[in-house]
């Protein structure tokens, strides 16, 4: 797709939006994620959950920012397809965030790592990354939950 039709379709966009107008704009936002825009298709999944209130949406423009990179979206799928008991892929994509910077990420792939979700149960691994996150945010108390049921286990 041409740069140029792209940056026109965006601007046509922030337009509507700005204005209040969702409703022309989401075809808009719709054509330019699927042009492979990762800021629309982060914009399409957050209005998609948080506005529309259409899960199933908003799991695909998810899908599509993840996939194109947007680490902040791999971890938002990766809690997606957990709450969906999919670990897996929910490990998959939560570690990859994590791997990638994310420090949001750690606090869930710790838990994976404890339970086993979508991998071997590993402490060491759960420690490790409980331990990442805990540098990144001391004051966290889901980090610090993990820490001592950690630190109960032997790790």
């Amino acid at each position: 797709m041409e740069q140029e039709i792209l940056n026109d379709v965006i601007r046509e966009y922030k337009t509507l939006m700005e204005a209040g107008d969702l409703p022309a704009a989401l075809p808009l936002i719709r054509q330019a994620a699927h042009w492979g825009d990762v800021r629309s298709q982060v914009l399409a999944a957050d209005l998609y959950m948080n506005t529309l209130q259409d899960p199933a949406e908003a799991l695909e423009y998810t899908r599509l920012a993840a996939l194109n990179g947007d680490t902040e979206s791999m971890l938002n799928l990766g809690v997606m397809l957990r709450e969906r008991r999919e670990f897996d892929k929910a490990f998959y994509f939560i570690q990859k965030a994590a791997m990638a910077g994310c420090t949001r990420a750690y606090e869930p792939l710790a838990a994976m790592y404890m339970m086993g979700q979508g991998t071997p149960r590993d402490l060491q691994q759960a420690k490790y990354w409980n331990l990442q996150g805990l540098e990144a945010d001391p004051e966290n108390a889901g980090l610090q939950r993990q820490h001592r049921v950690l630190e109960k286990a032997g790790c």
